[in-house]
């Protein structure tokens, strides 16, 4: 997308080099996806690329129906979730369409590769690339979206090795090879747990699925309500998260006692959330991490109605069962795995109408398939690849004090280990979590995006 605006605003000339190791640039991991289960977890009115465009992508996928129907499903309405395949088909054609209208003389250049070290100096930077050519460049976008999960800690971690592990839940492997009837647990109940659940609904998976998370949550489904007015205001909001939740709370309770939704609540926080997150301290920001987090994604960060709908069918029929608790550790023979569960004794429902809470103190699952599904981490003092390393190594990046990304300027440019603003070093998105927040999703990125490019053609790159 950022280059997607240069290619559109540029005025003087320009190269653009686009570095990326994926065969197909765009997609990505979350459009990359073969399974046409996996919807957006948006509906389609508010997926454009371009934030002074709000239904850009909605005229761009009913255009796509009319033209290649195969592509879509039948009759794409605003609130319409669709595949997240097509979504990834819609930004390469968001780069397409830019490189086609853009200037004679702004030129992008797609190099099928993986960037493994950049060397910055005063007058921009050299970036070394897998094959051994470098490259040299002005200005630099980390545009590096999300890294794997880590291993889940247990005393012994030798099974991590096994075969019947997979660590990165989005892998080849992670679904192959698996006997119809085997029974698999998902470690992690978050979104990334549901779309390995529902894929495996799609290949036709008849075994038990056992999913095991600390709190044992599910995310909430998308419901379309009226709008919510603001309630909150940033110069008068607490600036503690125990008095914050209260206010959210409550509000909650005034919007049911109105026959609102809560979703409309949380919702109409959305365009105040990143600057009621910069104004909390530090340690306010940490007591949210530890104690309100999980609660605050399983409600911000919504399902579709019908991924929700499959899920409700497993958890219904039993194929699906939710384990609230800890892994304690795992015993491995020839046939399966033993995996041994610390469960906490809590009790509510999920969006099911299903109880989730616990009874026993421990409990041993035997499963075929164990895949890590705890979601993205964000530590990048524990990143193996060789960029990260090269940049940490050489001091000019460093986490942010919560240590959820990288310490960044206002205007996305990288901190150096000093804490002085880089001229040649930006990024967006994810790595940007720590000093906004809500930093994951389209809505963010793509105001991001845009004002990224602003920033690098303004310094005329």
């Amino acid at each position: 997308m950022v280059a997607a605006h240069l290619l559109r605003k540029a005025t003087f000339p320009l190269d653009i080099k686009l570095i990326e190791r994926r065969p197909a640039i765009g997609k990505g991991v979350a459009y990359g996806t073969k399974y046409i289960c996996h919807l957006l977890n948006v509906p389609a009115a508010k997926m454009s690329a371009f934030p002074d465009d709000p239904e850009h992508f909605l005229r761009w996928v009913q255009k796509e129906e009319i033209s290649r129907g195969n592509l879509v499903p039948s009759g794409v309405q605003p609130n319409t979730f669709v595949p997240r395949q097509i979504y990834g088909k819609y930004i390469q054609a968001v780069l397409d369409e830019a490189e086609i209208a853009g200037k004679e003389n702004v030129r992008l250049e797609r190099i099928k590769n993986e960037a493994v070290s950049i060397l910055p100096d005063g007058n921009g930077a050299t970036i070394s690339l897998s094959t051994g050519q470098n490259l040299r460049v002005n200005k630099v976008v980390l545009a590096l979206g999300n890294f794997p999960p880590s291993d889940p800690f247990v005393q012994d971690k030798s099974f991590y090795t096994s075969l019947r592990y997979v660590s990165y839940p989005w892998s080849a492997q992670a679904l192959s090879d698996l006997e119809q009837d085997d029974a698999v647990l998902l470690i992690g109940s978050g979104l990334t747990m549901l779309d390995l659940a529902v894929a495996l609904k799609e290949q036709g998976h008849a075994g038990a699925i056992h999913v095991v998370s600390r709190h044992g949550l599910l995310p909430y489904p998308h419901k379309f309500t009226k709008p919510y007015p603001t309630f909150l205001n940033v110069e008068t909001a607490p600036k503690n998260i125990r008095a914050l939740v209260k206010l959210v709370r409550q509000e909650v309770k005034n919007a049911i006692a109105q026959d609102c939704d809560w979703r409309a609540v949380l919702d109409s926080l959305r365009p105040i959330t990143q600057q009621l997150w910069q104004q909390l301290p530090l340690k306010e920001q940490r007591r949210f991490l530890r104690h309100v987090r999980i609660y605050w994604e399983v409600h911000r960060h919504r399902v579709s109605p019908g991924v929700a709908n499959t899920v409700s069918e497993m958890l219904h029929s039993g194929q699906m069962v939710v384990h609230a608790g800890r892994i304690q550790g795992y015993d491995e023979d020839d046939r399966a795995v033993d995996v041994s569960l610390r469960k906490r004794k809590i009790s509510h429902k999920n969006y099911a109408g299903e109880e989730s809470g616990n009874t026993s103190e421990h409990e041993v699952v035997r499963v075929q398939r164990v895949i890590n599904c705890t979601g993205t981490e964000c530590d990048y003092r524990k990143f193996g690849h060789p960029l990260i390393q090269n940049l940490r190594s050489h001091g000019f990046i460093r986490s942010d004090a919560l240590a959820i990304g990288l310490d960044v300027a206002p205007n996305g440019a990288l901190l150096d280990v000093d804490g002085m603003v880089s001229q040649i070093l930006y990024t967006l998105g994810p790595p940007r979590q720590g000093r906004l927040w809500e930093t994951t999703a389209v809505p963010e990125i793509r105001v991001q995006a845009a004002a990224l490019a602003e920033e690098l053609l303004g310094m005329k790159v």
